[in-house]
């Protein structure tokens, strides 16, 4: 599921490439949280990750918290990122 996944996702406040090119591993990383998963599963079923290295546990809060930030007080900016991209 996991396509170049980078250390830091964006913490701009307008969405880009790479919040729009992994929409699906935000939702993926929400659903999880929402269910119970703990964040190791998470590292390691979603993203991917060690959830043993040191720095599984930030890329995986980091993420969640952009995919958070999307739905929420980004979502206008999201609107608007989608709109240009169709």
């Amino acid at each position: 599921m996991m396509t170049n996944l980078i250390d830091v996702p964006s913490e701009e406040g307008e969405v880009c490439d790479y919040d729009l090119n992994n929409l699906a591993l935000y939702a993926a990383l929400m659903d999880a949280a929402d269910a119970g998963l703990s964040w190791q599963e998470s590292a390691r079923q979603i993203l991917r990750l060690d959830e043993y290295d040191i720095i599984s546990f930030d890329l995986y809060e980091r993420h969640l918290q952009r995919a958070r930030w999307i739905v929420g007080k980004g979502l206008q900016s999201a609107l608007i990122a989608f709109s240009k991209k169709t």
